[in-house]
């Protein structure tokens, strides 16, 4: 039997993906999203890769359905160790934490699971599975059809899934903290920085969501607030991502009315 479909009660991402390998006979795995595709030649090309590295990756291409555009990646073919792979996975850019990109070894899951009931699960997980392989092979082709849909947790900003964020970022820095250099460190922490700064920036929270999460944004706010935290998004984050982090560790909540007006104007204009 080359397919088997099995059917379980709604878990999340995580879930299925879990159920997936514990079901599954093969050796290799490969994880694809309910909405995405792959290229014809993907499993073919990269099951031909395995003799370079225990773990092998891929480009990615964002679609609509309609038009694909390549995302950054690699020109030529890298063959790294599982620990540069992690250094690489900490930088964000262009080698990223998406799980469905990469072929794996199912013995790599004897003890990794995804985590249920969380969002950005691949930051939770992805370096679990790098650090326990010596190589891994990373083709310079696109074979991963990554589709973008406007309700998407990536495009629709919740509160809770920004926190989320904040809060993989931060569990994978204290996972890898015996291993991260001091500038590593501080490149994780900007990028925290900058996540909640764009989040509460340019989004209106509901009196609600700002109730829920009341006691999270306390500690949010504490953290854009220190120092180390300002010195990092200086040094590490862009221009534009600077300004965003000021008017979030100023003006909070106030941030957006703000950015508003100022869009207002512009559109003004």
């Amino acid at each position: 039997m080359r397919i088997k479909a099995i059917h379980r009660v709604n878990g999340g991402l995580s879930a299925a993906r879990n159920t997936g390998i514990e079901n599954t006979t093969g050796s290799h795995l490969i994880f694809v999203d309910s909405d995405d595709w792959i290229h014809e030649n993907m499993v073919e090309n990269m099951v031909a890769a395995l003799s370079e590295g225990e773990i092998v990756c891929c480009g990615m291409i964002r679609t609509d359905g309609r038009k694909n555009a390549d995302i950054e990646w690699f020109a030529e073919k890298q063959i790294v160790s599982g620990t540069d792979a992690v250094k690489m996975l900490v930088e964000n850019s262009p080698f990223t934490s998406h799980i469905p990109k990469n072929i794996f070894p199912k013995w790599l899951f004897d003890k990794v699971s995804f985590p249920e009931r969380k969002v950005y699960e691949d930051i939770r997980t992805a370096h679990k599975l790098f650090l326990q392989v010596d190589k891994v092979c990373i083709l310079p082709e696109h074979y991963y059809y990554y589709f973008e849909r406007s309700d998407s947790i990536t495009n629709v900003v919740k509160l809770s899934n920004q926190l989320e964020w904040f809060d993989a970022l931060n569990e994978r820095a204290e996972e890898l903290d015996f291993m991260l250099t001091a500038e590593e460190k501080q490149k994780i922490r900007a990028q925290r920085a900058v996540v909640m700064s764009l989040a509460i920036v340019q989004n209106q929270f509901s009196d609600s969501e700002k109730d829920q999460y009341k006691d999270k944004m306390k500690e949010v706010k504490s953290f854009l607030q220190e120092r180390e935290t300002g010195k990092a998004v200086k040094q590490y984050a862009t221009r534009s991502q600077f300004v965003y982090f000021y008017m979030a560790k100023t003006f909070y909540y106030s941030a957006n009315l703000i950015y508003r007006c100022m869009g207002k104007k512009k559109n003004d204009n």
